[in-house]
């Protein structure tokens, strides 16, 4: 058959394709009408994928969707994918699972769909089929994913592997070590797109592979951060938030082992400090991990946080538990964080920070321990008073050395660094 049967060259570049998907040989079918009934399920698949076609093959990029509230890693990867005629990019709902957290698949569905993004679901996806030219991990752990997404099962059907870092890694210990830089995924992928120099010479020192598969390319997640006074908050959080300054208050989930959490011994001096300050609202933002943790323990059961939200509800403290955290990081005046990405990621919005220290715990790494000079600390409620104070009478002391830190652990912070990434990766497919 001849390419002008079907007019115009670009149209016969999509009949093509959609030939291919139907599997149909196209010299084949001398009839033109014919090959258009043949071609008709190819046609509506395209038509249903959204799947925008040209002459040139497109480099097939899949990023594993596992947590609403890690969406802010990979946001503006997808968002350059979208944008670039030369990458057909999906994303794969997978679970995650983790006995400190309760996934519901309900919850991460309607987030995709709320903000717009389409999706497959890892039990309705073939990696064969997909015939996928790289895959875009978001967290680290193989035992967080079905049998079949785990590293070394994965490999096998893609020709590229990349990861971007599920947080911005602080805490300290040999064995957290491991966990952030000795997974398969961080040892084995084929790149690996970090913050900074400093956490590239991170690889360098901890990971069994070193870091020749590391890319410096700013992470994807500091792009949501630019020009964050502009932010569209929320309006009902705008609203309970009122003319108050609010602190942003971020407890992580660890009460056993690695003790990084100050949640178990400050937090009832915490909120009873913010009582005698009206002037001021605390605003709770925990761990996505804490609240099943607290349940794991038998600390609390499901009927107890239930109560207790409403308990601080009633105190006056704002339970914040959207999945996008730009809200309350655009909404506060300041943080208190105990170990946790936040005590990195907040240093990009050039507000004060309070570090809570659990003496008693594993404490922070090299990177923790650069950013926390930049930051006042605290292990008790006193010194946590000092702070609220401070931020009351709009003293900053750390000011200037906190935002002049902030080019040393941000790789330009400039908005583009999920482009960055997709250029990397489209070399890569190359």
């Amino acid at each position: 058959m001849l390419p002008d049967s079907f007019g115009a060259p670009e149209r016969y570049a999509q009949y093509l394709r959609a030939a291919e998907i139907t599997e149909f040989d196209i010299d084949t079918i001398p009839d033109l009408d014919r090959a258009r009934q043949v071609l008709a399920h190819g046609w509506l698949e395209i038509i249903m994928h959204n799947d925008p076609i040209d002459a040139a093959k497109k480099n097939r990029l899949a990023i594993l969707y596992q947590l609403p509230e890690s969406w802010a890693n990979v946001r503006s990867v997808w968002e350059a994918a979208q944008e670039d005629d030369t990458v057909e990019v999906s994303v794969v709902l997978l679970p995650f699972i983790h006995r400190d957290y309760q996934w519901q698949r309900e919850l991460a569905e309607a987030y995709l769909r709320n903000i717009g993004v389409p999706f497959v679901p890892w039990d309705a996806y073939s990696l064969d089929e997909a015939a996928l030219d790289a895959v875009l991990y978001t967290s680290p752990y193989d035992e967080t994913r079905p049998e079949a997404y785990k590293f070394a099962n994965l490999r096998q059907h893609v020709r590229r592997t990349a990861y971007v870092p599920y947080g911005l890694e602080v805490g300290g210990g040999e064995q957290n070590y491991v966990y952030q830089y000795g997974q398969p995924v961080t040892a084995r992928a084929d790149a690996v797109f970090v913050r900074s120099e400093s956490v590239r010479g991170m690889f360098s020192r901890h990971c069994p592979t070193g870091s020749s598969h590391v890319y410096v390319t700013g992470h994807p997640r500091m792009d949501g951060l630019v020009n964050i006074a502009d932010f569209a908050v929320d309006p009902a959080l705008k609203h309970a938030v009122g003319e108050r300054k609010a602190i942003l208050w971020n407890a992580h989930f660890s009460f056993d082992g690695d003790l990084w959490s100050t949640f178990d011994c400050l937090a009832s001096g915490i909120i009873e400090s913010f009582i005698g300050r009206p002037d001021l609202v605390l605003l709770f933002r925990p761990h996505p991990l804490l609240w099943k943790k607290l349940i794991n323990l038998n600390i609390l059961s499901e009927r107890d946080i239930v109560e207790l939200k409403a308990q601080l509800q009633e105190c006056g403290v704002i339970v914040d538990e959207r999945s996008d955290h730009r809200h309350a990081f655009a909404v506060s005046a300041a943080m208190m964080s105990d170990a946790g990405s936040f005590l990195m990621e907040y240093l990009a919005t050039g507000k004060p920070v309070l570090y809570l220290k659990n003496p008693d715990g594993l404490g922070l790494n090299e990177e923790g321990v650069a950013v926390a000079r930049q930051y006042q600390s605290a292990s008790d409620v006193m010194q946590v008073d000092t702070f609220l104070d401070q931020v009351r009478r709009g003293e900053d002391p750390l000011y200037a050395s906190r935002n002049a830190a902030i080019k040393h652990f941000f790789h330009e912070l400039d908005g583009g660094s999920g482009r960055r990434v997709l250029n990397v990766l489209k070399e890569l497919m190359a």
